[in-house]
């Protein structure tokens, strides 16, 4: 009985002493942070940082603080938004807050810190469950000005007030006049027309559909285009009022901002005002399946296409839930391993079996984990076939053990990433790494601290957890789909007519005055959106002034060593012990005819076995030696004299000074071993690049209209389409057609080129690490050139011949990338600073008006490059000849441009943000070595600067004639519907397809 009493006693005193703690650590947390409640702080090594964890007791708003010393500041708010439509409300919202606030009354404040802020990240994400608003900036005070912005718009937006914000960034009915088509208008409507172009976003959309359709994430939160218009303007603010409250937000913030400071602006100007309330956005679990559910659908081609192996197939299983971070990292490594790898057993088994030319996967982190196999340009007759080939390739791996090399490969490549921090946006990246799991669980630390379940992931290659992984959530989970995605000719000339007679049975349902009111409302909101926000709102929005601008420009320099007489750049600067090593051999070796096989070669590299390793050896060792191992394509323009210009097969590898001399080795082998006379391995990865280059220009419309256009005018644009775009797409089918029956041909020419190119009298190189690592490097190159040969290297003529072929490519696109412009240098201009300012105008003010507001374009902008060409562009545009007549209409609003000291000063602003864009150590490399070859000097670089910060409005009217030749070229290159070309044709020289 003492005993206990002893122990009771012991005990008393102890709760005692932890009562009294923890009371006295909650009135110093109170204290230090009035109005909040520290619910947890700790240091995470991983971030090298304390991170706190609070809750704002009135507003129940919960508040993450990584407090790094990095002087790039970041702020993200975040709200649980569950969707329960496809109308795309929380995206429309998204768009639609940034639209105007109490504080701060313009039509977009979004648009005017986008003009004149030193924001090194400004945007806004909609994602399956959730809505962030991430702002970053280096300047303290543009830092807590962007945060002051972006909180006003989520808490007290101006879409209550003024219904012409959800009618301009959702959609609207527009009726230009009473003889006019009805159609249908609005930005985030016509995003998603064009992000459901893509057939790939289609499989994603009918994935999600099928695999939940009894929980939110079958609805589509960017909103499916067919649906967005049963939006109404009531249901539209239900949703703000119930999501857009503090006690359903995440507040983030990282950087060396002070965590006091921050947090009483917060509450003194927003949470304040807010009482903790219930706001019920929790996540439903979808019940899982008793049997595999088998779905097929639909995505348009135009009309007469082939149908021949367009189908996509994709295996899909539920595998668990967002917050368990090891089997999250667990579903990666099996996807690589299982799959994507070159060596994998499912892709192998799947070539084998003759379906699709390319296949990966990929684990889809939600509230629910999903995991999907998924092959491309495969048919419709190989459904079950494919079926049963991963799930026969998949048991077979779990009876036996998973390749052991292939598991260290990528779980080198796995930590390498985790550790080497070479992103510019930290906070980004962390806030990215923890919302979903502080969203699901309440916590954001463990997702963070990635060395705990990385060392677990590391022994699990001793065991046999990945085995029973792929048993438990592949072979025994009935929780799963197969879906088919096929093709169908002519289904979008059905959809635009359906929806033309929808439109139009609409217009006769109406009475005459209810025309004559829909293009009264039509040509009132043409009205607001070119109206000017007036002086005095536009004096509300927080801006900087050219004194908080650093006047001296920042450069970066490298030196030019020899080794052994190849010239190697070398850029100093501390890179965490990794070495960013870079060659180039010069392609101007080659006959003309030649050059789409050196982008095959570059292709090639690294995928074909050598003389020591079989390319699934090889693969594995470049994963367990390399950070990371590319080859491909780039062009040297020496002081941007384009008859100077000089192509090189480019090769770039990172990795550690212990793995350098490997390294190097595994790189020797590939440039002086590879064996191009494996036939089956060589039409295989020919098909697969023939896959990925068609899958590439059917998703990013801008990107190939973009180099097509600069083919037009350089023999670098020429360059880039031989090697990259179409016609390297119709080179590679040409060779797949070839290969049949003379297969000797294609690898005759790859032994030419890699003998031609493969020289070190063409060769150069590039390193970015510390000066004490830079022996590790030279040491480890010279072995490596030792075996490289060195002979004659002879530059060939070539005539490129670039022609302005104002080309109309047609697709089943819903919608248009304009490009029109020209090349400066053949108008004998020479390229100033302020050139910079002129381009931030035009893509800021005028044509994001013009283009985006007025059009209902995603977007609308200017392109200025330093290789010549001054392009303006358009983004997802459901627009061609009416974005034409903008685009001449730049001339007129350059000649009588007015810009007040203010304004000027948010464009001079703005474009020195762009000028100091965050790059990386890496990233300071590559500018190290472009300012290299093109002549640059710290001098050259102060002189832009200086010309950029003298600007004036008269300047910019200056520049009018300038534009007008440009624009008076009407050189043009359109990416987009099919019939929207035709019905265009007369502004085109030529009506092209991808494939012809």
């Amino acid at each position: 009985m003492k005993n206990i009493k002893t122990s009771l006693g012991f005990l008393t005193i102890v709760l005692f002493y932890l009562f009294t703690t923890m009371f006295l650590d909650s009135c110093n947390s109170e204290n230090k942070y009035p109005g909040y409640k520290l619910i947890e702080k700790k240091f995470i090594k991983e971030v090298n940082a304390d991170c706190y964890l609070l809750e704002h007791v009135k507003s129940g708003a919960r508040i993450l603080k990584i407090a790094s010393d990095d002087p790039n500041k970041t702020f993200c708010i975040t709200f649980r938004t569950i969707p329960d439509s496809d109308y795309g409300t929380p995206h429309i919202l998204e768009h639609s807050v940034l639209n105007g606030s109490e504080n701060y009354p313009v039509k977009s404040p979004f648009d005017v810190l986008s003009k004149g802020s030193l924001n090194t990240f400004l945007n806004a994400f909609t994602g399956s469950d959730l809505t962030g608003y991430p702002v970053a900036s280096m300047n303290e005070k543009d830092y807590f000005n962007l945060m002051h912005v972006y909180l006003d718009a989520v808490f007290n937006p101006l879409i209550y007030s003024d219904e012409r914000i959800f009618m301009q960034e959702g959609w609207h009915y527009e009726l230009k006049s009473k003889d006019a088509p009805l159609e249908y208008n609005g930005v985030v409507y016509n995003e998603m027309k064009g992000a459901y172009s893509d057939p790939e976003r289609i499989l994603y959309d009918q994935t999600m559909k099928n695999l939940f359709p009894d929980n939110s994430y079958r609805f589509s939160a960017g909103g499916m285009p067919q649906a967005i218009p049963d939006l109404t303007y009531k249901k539209f603010l239900e949703f703000h009022r119930k999501y857009y409250h503090p006690s359903n937000s995440y507040i983030f913030l990282y950087g060396d901002a002070d965590l006091g400071k921050e947090l009483d602006f917060i509450d003194k100007n927003y949470l304040s005002h807010y009482e903790k309330q219930t706001v019920d956005s929790g996540f439903k679990e979808n019940p899982p399946f008793s049997a595999l559910k088998d779905i097929t659908a639909y995505y348009p081609v135009i009309e007469g296409s082939s149908t021949s192996d367009q189908t996509y197939l994709s295996l899909n299983w539920v595998t668990g839930t967002g917050y368990d971070d090891l089997t999250n990292l667990e579903l990666d490594v099996l996807a690589d391993v299982l799959v994507n790898q070159e060596s994998a057993p499912v892709r192998i088994a799947l070539r084998d079996a003759g379906i699709g030319k390319d296949v990966s996967a990929s684990s889809t982190s939600l509230f629910q984990n999903f995991f999907t196999v998924k092959v491309v340009n495969a048919n419709p007759q190989d459904k079950e076939k494919f079926r049963t080939t991963v799930m026969d390739a998949l048991r077979k791996v779990s009876e036996g053990k998973i390749d052991r090399d292939a598991l260290r490969g990528t779980i080198n490549r796995t930590e390498f990433r985790l550790r080497e921090g070479d992103d510019a946006q930290k906070g980004l990246l962390y806030w990215m790494r923890c919302i979903s799991k502080w969203m699901y669980t309440g916590d954001p630390f463990s997702s963070l601290e990635y060395e705990n379940y990385l060392d677990k992931l590391k022994k699990s290659v001793e065991g046999t957890d990945l085995e029973n992984l792929i048993k438990n959530d592949f072979l025994e989970n009935n929780y799963s789909l197969l879906l088919s995605l096929e093709p169908e000719p002519g289904l979008e000339k059905e959809n635009i007519q359906r929806l033309a007679d929808q439109l139009s049975d609409y217009k006769k349902s109406l009475s005459s005055s209810e025309i004559d009111s829909l293009v009264d409302t039509t040509q009132k909101l043409k009205a607001y959106q070119e109206s000017e926000d007036t002086p005095e709102a536009l004096a509300t929005i927080p801006m900087l002034k050219i004194s908080d601008i650093n006047k001296k420009a920042t450069w970066y320099g490298c030196t030019e060593e020899d080794i052994e007489g190849i010239p190697v750049l070398f850029h100093n600067e501390f890179t965490n012990n990794i070495l960013y090593t870079t060659q180039w051999f010069d392609l101007r070796a080659l006959p003309q005819d030649l050059i789409p096989y050196a982008a095959l070669l570059s292709d090639m590299l690294g995928k074909l076995g050598t003389e020591k390793f079989d390319y699934k050896q090889l693969d594995k060792e470049l994963k367990i030696n390399t950070g990371d191992f590319n080859s491909f394509i780039s062009v040297r323009v020496p002081g941007n004299d384009d008859s100077k210009m000089a192509p090189m097969l480019t090769i770039t590898m990172k990795t550690t000074p212990d793995k350098i001399d490997t390294s190097f080795i595994l790189i020797g082998e590939i440039v002086k071993g590879t064996d191009f006379t494996d036939k089956e391995r060589l039409k295989e990865l020919l098909i697969r690049d023939q896959s990925n280059l068609e899958s590439s220009l059917k998703q990013d419309g801008f990107t190939a209209a973009l180099k097509r256009f600069e083919s037009y005018l350089s023999n670098r644009g020429m360059i880039v389409e031989l090697t990259s775009n179409i016609d390297y797409y119709r080179f590679i089918n040409g060779l797949i057609n070839q290969f049949n029956n003379n297969p000797d041909d294609i690898i005759a020419k790859l032994k030419e080129v890699a003998d031609l190119v493969f020289n070190q009298k063409g060769m150069s190189a590039a390193i970015t690490c510390g000066e004490s690592d830079f022996d590790n490097f030279s040491s480890s190159f010279r072995k490596y050139i030792s075996g490289i040969k060195s002979s004659d290297f002879e530059i060939q003529t070539w005539n490129l011949n670039p022609q302005e072929l104002d080309e109309g490519i047609m697709t089943p696109s819903k919608v248009q990338y304009v490009i029109e412009g020209f090349d400066y240098r053949k108008l004998n201009l020479q390229r100033e600073g302020k050139w910079k300012v002129l381009q931030q105008i035009l893509s800021t003010d005028w044509l994001q008006t013009q283009i985006r507001v007025i059009g209902g374009a995603y977007g609308g902008f200017a392109i200025f490059r330093e290789n010549g060409s001054i392009i303006l562009a358009s983004y997802r545009d459901p627009n061609l000849s009416q974005t034409l007549e903008r685009y001449d209409k730049t001339v007129d609003f350059l000649r009588n441009f007015q810009a007040d000291s203010s304004s000027m000063t948010r464009f001079i602003i703005g474009t020195i943000a762009n000028l100091d864009n965050l790059t990386t150590p890496s990233g300071h490399g590559e500018i190290s070595y472009n300012n290299y070859f093109l002549n640059k000097t710290p001098e050259s670089i102060q002189k832009e600067r200086d010309e950029v910060l003298s600007t004036t409005p008269e300047d910019i009217r200056e520049m009018s004639d300038f534009i007008s030749e440009i624009i008076g070229k009407h050189v043009l290159c359109v990416y987009g519907n099919d019939g929207m070309i035709k019905s265009n044709k007369s502004l085109f020289k030529n009506l092209i397809t991808i494939d012809k």
